[in-house]
């Protein structure tokens, strides 16, 4: 099936464009947060050691832009406020509309007036849902009058907060609802591999003949007092002096990453389907797998057997062989040697070209796969691969092809792209130009 449409918001930018193009021009936006970025800024600057670094998105011109759009225009004023409020619903709606409007489906999907002839379903997930919600939904609990008063304003604002902003679903059911989606609603939650495994269900959803079109995807909220701490507390945020230096994927003096947020919509078809409308494609999904590591809650096998087993398999499958992998490279020792070895013995005669993100735009956790998907296939489509931002120093023991800056790669066919994830989950996606 076909790629027809795809929508981005990330610390790069608020669009596909505008982040494509910092990202090929080596821009990195990790930076100190202010009190302005996050929540809880005093009690985080506490923490020994915790360095108080992020890439945010730009969160003013989000809300401006779902403003001046009509997507919301139909829905009650409560509900449209809660749905700005929650960071991971806001960033999911303004890439679900520039998704579908790259599509041509914005007339289908905003008008709320349902083409009986298009079977659309959503799987689209996160890997903690409304985060800055549940901090407010914690404020009215403890103030115990949420339920002493039901009548009371609070008691009001706690049942919309918990109805549409709180659940790890409640950007799906968002989309869900302003789409129409009739063929099917899902949320996947696989920690950092949320997204890539969304797009393969969605592809699968599309296979078995259940529906037309998918809109798939992920977000993730996570600048977070919470996550931030608890992150620090695992070891796996960098301590690095610079913060747009911080996190160094595949680099000898890695240590860590730097977390982000952002949100990637991909609107999926079955090629039938966007012919019958004259749509032309982007990329094709040709498949993928995910396997679950058993090594440990937050730990990776580090001798790339889990990872090697995943590509072979996806590679078999589709006797499909990548000219570029699109790594999760978080600048983790564990994640990036458990990456490089699983790829080195899963290709080691066929050797691909492979780049990683976070080192421009952090750590994007549960979006981190569709975004990066994403960009893969803005890869395929440009015939450009991105550079792998901040690496200066190769680790000896990261066997991969990998390059510092951007170049142009004429004739680009193919393309893999891999997730990996807290719990075990470890994903490969497969794409070619369409």
């Amino acid at each position: 099936m076909l790629v027809t449409g795809v929508g981005l918001v990330t610390p790069l930018g608020n669009s596909v464009d505008v982040t494509w193009k910092r990202l090929l021009a080596g821009d990195r936006v990790g930076r100190v947060l202010e009190c302005s970025d996050i929540d809880h800024h005093q009690q985080l600057s506490s923490i020994e050691g915790l360095r108080l670094y992020g890439a945010p998105v730009n969160s003013a011109g989000l809300r401006q832009a779902l403003v001046e759009s009509k997507l919301l225009a139909n829905f009650p004023p409560d509900v449209v406020h809660t749905w700005l409020s929650e960071p991971l619903v806001a960033m999911s709606l303004l890439a679900y509309i520039e998704a579908i409007t790259q599509a041509r489906l914005a007339d289908t999907f905003t008008s709320r007036r349902w083409n009986s002839g298009t079977r659309t379903a959503v799987v689209y997930g996160s890997s903690k849902g409304g985060l800055r919600t549940a901090e407010r939904l914690t404020e009215l609990m403890r103030s115990n009058v949420a339920y002493d008063q039901p009548s009371t304003s609070i008691a009001t604002e706690f049942d919309i907060l918990w109805q549409h902003a709180f659940a790890t679903d409640s950007a799906t059911r968002a989309i869900a609802v302003i789409s129409g989606a009739t063929a099917g609603v899902s949320c996947p939650v696989a920690a950092c591999a949320t997204g890539l495994i969304s797009v393969l269900q969605g592809a699968a959803m599309i296979r078995s003949g259940q529906c037309d079109v998918c809109i798939v995807g992920s977000a993730d909220a996570g600048l977070r007092a919470s996550v931030m701490a608890s992150f620090h507390r695992l070891r796996v945020t960098s301590r690095h002096a610079d913060p747009a230096n911080a996190c160094r994927p595949f680099d000898a003096d890695r240590d860590g990453f730097l977390i982000g947020e952002g949100a990637g919509v991909l609107i999926l078809e079955s090629r039938r389907h966007a012919e019958s409308r004259g749509v032309p494609g982007i990329a094709r999904v040709v498949g993928g797998q995910w396997l679950s590591d058993p090594t440990g809650m937050t730990q990776i096998d580090q001798s790339g057997s889990i990872v090697a087993e995943v590509l072979q398999r996806s590679f078999r499958k589709h006797d499909f062989l990548p000219e570029i992998i699109s790594v999760h490279g978080t600048g983790t020792e564990s994640n990036d040697l458990a990456e490089a070895r699983g790829i080195d013995a899963a290709l080691e005669h066929n050797a691909p070209d492979c780049f990683g993100v976070k080192g421009a735009m952090g750590h994007l956790l549960g979006a981190a796969g569709s975004v990066e998907t994403i960009l893969t296939i803005l890869a395929l489509r440009d015939q450009t691969i991105p550079g792998t931002t901040n690496l200066q120093n190769k680790d000896p023991h990261c066997k991969l092809r990998l390059a510092s800056t951007s170049k142009s790669w004429p004739g680009l066919q193919r393309a893999a792209k891999l997730s990996l994830g807290f719990g075990g989950h470890v994903a490969c996606g497969m794409f070619e130009r369409e």
